[in-house]
């Protein structure tokens, strides 16, 4: 009896297979105090955010960056449902990973690529730009923006999409990842980049990372005092409250171990 009281996971989930009830408690997140706080600033600064500005949310490894993107994701989802259903070609928000690069500079042409599949946009690799005439009037021919297409051709692509599409707000975890370049003047063309992007699409973009991001915010006095800055920490052992706070998430996470036989 009292071990059923104390136990948070469904009963018969004891029946299955140990991979099972590990890929169970493995998924599981809670809602703790620096999660809900770093939610909630994130979500009023989009609210609040101007057309075209950039929003920074740093915080060290592992505190929960990814379930934060996912969290306000789906809040701003729930928050514009009656829009989203007289407008059904609108996106509420679009999220995205940064994935690192393999070897050498960021992917600015895989980025492009996965944030149009994230954007349902149909046939990427597919796609051709009709002929134009140049300047003497002669038609050139049309161009493939498929396998071969190059990343300024994707880029505007994936303007026009997220136009179309008029999200809030553009959120990228992983963010610090736009940093692996080989040198100084080329983070600096990274910053550019997103910046330019936000500015050219109107939508605010929030950057999602470690602490490595504040090294874009430091490279541009202008983006330093028209940027937002959301810190996500983790809990400090010098606070009594914080203290607390994280022994209820250790207990709360015990109790969903899925253990035949309750800890004490």
């Amino acid at each position: 009896m009292d071990r059923q009281k104390r136990t948070s996971f469904p009963p018969e989930l004891l029946k299955q297979s140990n991979s099972k009830r590990a890929s169970y408690f493995d998924s599981y997140t809670i809602g703790h105090p620096q999660l809900k706080e770093a939610s909630e600033s994130l979500t009023s600064a989009i609210n609040d955010a101007i057309p075209g500005s950039l929003i920074l949310v740093c915080g060290p490894p592992g505190v929960g960056k990814t379930t934060l993107r996912l969290r306000t994701e789906q809040r701003i989802t729930t928050d514009m449902l009656k829009e989203l259903e007289s407008d059904p070609g609108r996106f509420a928000v679009v999220g995205i990973e940064a994935v690192p690069p393999d070897h050498g500079n960021f992917n600015w042409k895989d980025f492009y690529k996965r944030l149009l599949q994230q954007l349902d946009e149909p046939c990427i690799n597919h796609k051709i730009k009709p002929p134009t005439q140049n300047e003497s009037g002669e038609l050139q021919r049309r161009t493939n923006l498929g396998h071969t297409a190059a990343g300024p051709e994707l880029r505007q692509v994936a303007e026009d999409v997220l136009k179309h599409r008029r999200p809030s707000a553009l959120l990228i975890d992983e963010a610090q990842h736009f940093a692996k370049m080989s040198s100084g003047r080329k983070l600096q063309d990274q910053l550019d980049s997103i910046k330019s992007l936000a500015s050219m699409t109107k939508i605010p973009i929030v950057l999602i990372g470690t602490y490595e991001l504040l090294s874009f915010r430091n490279l541009s006095a202008q983006l330093s005092r028209r940027s937002v800055d959301v810190h996500f920490p983790r809990y400090r052992a010098d606070r009594s409250e914080e203290i607390k706070a994280f022994k209820n998430v250790l207990w709360s996470f015990q109790n969903h171990l899925p253990l035949s036989v309750a800890l004490e």
